[in-house]
């Protein structure tokens, strides 16, 4: 059976480590079903892999590096301390830039897509995007091979299962590494879900989606592979090799479930001011949203279970463009940031993710028992193995036909 992660007083301490109410992922302000149409327009930039060349590296005598990032990932950056980041460039000597430039994979990738295509400077030596977009760039040439001659951190460091599990779209990490992972969940407010169900929490999928006493009561996530991921998985599928027709069974099942009035909104951002309401009772969320709102409510009014048939798990990825006129610069920070003792002080200043980095846990647990505890940011060898999974990569030709599929499913729901 499920454990309700919230009930655990190593959850509560997350809580009251958080320091920021807003999350890396509630920074996607506003993508709801709209949104749909975005991603789609956004698809596979091409088909062929474009043959570019790297651009000239002055790292030697231009000590600089940009950095384009998510909101709230960093230490310091409510107060522009950056204090790791400060730490990097007197160790280096090499000055950075810290951008919060990224709000979504798809608005991000619609700013630089000409400059990407022509591996031209896109105004970054390295951003953290999502896999399934990282694939992308991957398969279309955009990218920078690594060179981990400069990244003896990340070969001694480097979490497995971040490597191969959860590095399955880019075999052998050759040009790109995690950043932090980001769990999908079932996600409660926990008064009204026992007002509703007589149950203190969902301990299995069904317990929100064949439960008749929350229908219209089920938010779930705008981000197809998060949903639908959920939803394979709680059908039996393995979503590392699911086909075209587990795909649209799913597909299938979301559509059930929106027609009947079950399903009340898809969205991203929005559904936090839902659950905190209570308007929406139960869904698929992201985690990290779970501790933000629970730190700006004051209280652990919302849950989270890691579902025994499967949770979603993806990851930002450093990854190096093509026209970054600093790759040295860009390896010298990612390096950085793989020493386990720079991980373990994002932990600890409430960089509420899941590190890649071996051997931070160890640190973070000499400082914070309870935080090392919490299985939010430290997930057991177990979750790794059994309750966390990484949605399969797409062909080209796969992304449009099911992102379309998802996109018509989704139309009108908000």
């Amino acid at each position: 059976m499920n454990k309700p992660l919230s009930e655990d007083p190593q959850f509560r301490q997350l809580l009251a480590m958080a320091k920021a109410p807003v999350t890396r992922r509630t920074a996607l302000a506003g993508v709801s079903a709209t949104a749909a149409a975005l991603a789609l327009a956004a698809c596979a930039p091409g088909g062929a892999k474009k043959t570019l060349t790297p651009a000239k590296d002055l790292s030697a005598t231009e000590k600089v590096v940009v950095w384009d990032n998510w909101a709230y990932y960093m230490d310091g950056e409510s107060d522009g301390t950056f204090p790791t980041l400060h730490a990097f460039e007197k160790k280096t000597g090499i000055k950075y830039t810290y951008n919060v430039n990224v709000d979504d994979n798809n608005t991000y990738f619609a700013r630089v897509k000409n400059q990407l295509a022509s591996g031209q400077d896109i105004g970054a030596d390295t951003v953290c995007l999502t896999d399934w977009i990282v694939s992308r760039f991957i398969t279309s040439g955009y990218l920078q091979p690594l060179q981990y001659d400069l990244l003896p951190n990340v070969t001694a460091n480097e979490n497995d299962a971040f490597k191969t599990t959860f590095g399955s779209f880019d075999p052998g990490r050759k040009y790109s590494l995690s950043w932090k992972g980001i769990i999908a969940g079932i996600g409660y407010h926990k008064k009204r879900y026992k007002e509703l169900t007589g149950k203190d929490a969902p301990t299995s999928f069904d317990d929100v989606f064949e439960n008749e006493a929350l229908k219209g009561h089920v938010e779930v996530l705008s981000e197809m592979r998060d949903t639908l991921g959920v939803i394979m998985m709680a059908k039996g599928v393995d979503i590392t090799s699911f086909t075209k027709t587990d795909f649209e069974n799913a597909i299938d099942f979301f559509k059930e479930k929106v027609a009947d009035g079950w399903i009340r909104g898809i969205k991203g951002n929005a559904y936090v001011d839902d659950f905190k309401s209570g308007d929406a009772v139960a869904g698929i969320v992201w985690a990290g949203d779970i501790v933000g709102a629970n730190a700006e409510l004051g209280s652990d009014e919302l849950g989270l279970v890691l579902l025994d048939s499967g949770s979603t798990f993806a990851c930002d990825n450093y990854i190096i463009p093509m026209g970054s006129p600093h790759a040295a610069n860009a390896h010298a920070l990612i390096d950085y940031y793989y020493d386990p003792a720079v991980a373990a002080e994002l932990a600890l200043a409430g960089v509420n993710y899941v590190t890649p980095v071996n051997g931070a846990k160890e640190i973070v647990a000499a400082k914070n028992p309870a935080l090392a505890s919490n299985t939010l940011m430290f997930p057991t060898a177990d979750d790794f193995a059994t309750k966390l999974h990484a949605f399969r990569p797409l062909t080209p030709a796969e992304d449009n036909d099911f992102s379309k599929l998802w996109s018509d499913a989704a139309n009108g729901v908000v």
